[in-house]
């Protein structure tokens, strides 16, 4: 592995994490340019479920702010990463994550937590990795009140 295949292996992983912050900060704008212009995102409930997409940044921009704009808090952790395939301007991979978002349900705090897989593609442009596609798979969901 080469000097530059490791720094560009750590800012993709730091794209991963600096996606889930900025969902937790309800950054969305600043989230919405992580995706390249034309980027997509599609979301599945289980891997056999039906596939939905939001195509370009504008989209996902009104996608990130109707999903964590309303919650009272949002709170996401990652777990593993890997790459599946690695190339000087593309690549793949794979990664975890535990995102927990609070809402009000008739009067009472509701923290909903899913545990998703995502398959991305990342693509460098203009020198920055940015995410061309990324497919959320919700593995399960769990309800809780919260106190």
């Amino acid at each position: 592995m080469t000097i530059t295949e490791m720094q560009d292996r750590m800012e993709i992983r730091e794209l991963t994490y600096v996606f889930a912050n900025l969902a937790d900060t309800k950054e969305v704008e600043k989230q919405a340019e992580l995706f390249a212009e034309d980027g997509l995102l599609e979301f599945q409930m289980g891997f056999d479920g039906e596939i939905h997409e939001i195509r370009g940044r504008a989209a996902l921009l009104e996608a990130f702010r109707a999903t964590v704009c309303p919650a009272k808090k949002v709170y996401h952790l990652n777990g593993q990463q890997t790459l599946t395939r690695y190339g000087e301007t593309e690549a793949e991979g794979i990664a975890y994550c535990q995102a927990t978002l609070v809402s009000e349900v008739d009067g009472r705090d509701i923290a909903a937590t899913n545990y998703v897989r995502y398959t991305d593609h990342y693509a460098k442009i203009g020198g920055k990795w940015l995410i061309q596609k990324r497919r959320t798979t919700f593995l399960f969901t769990e309800s809780r009140e919260q106190k």
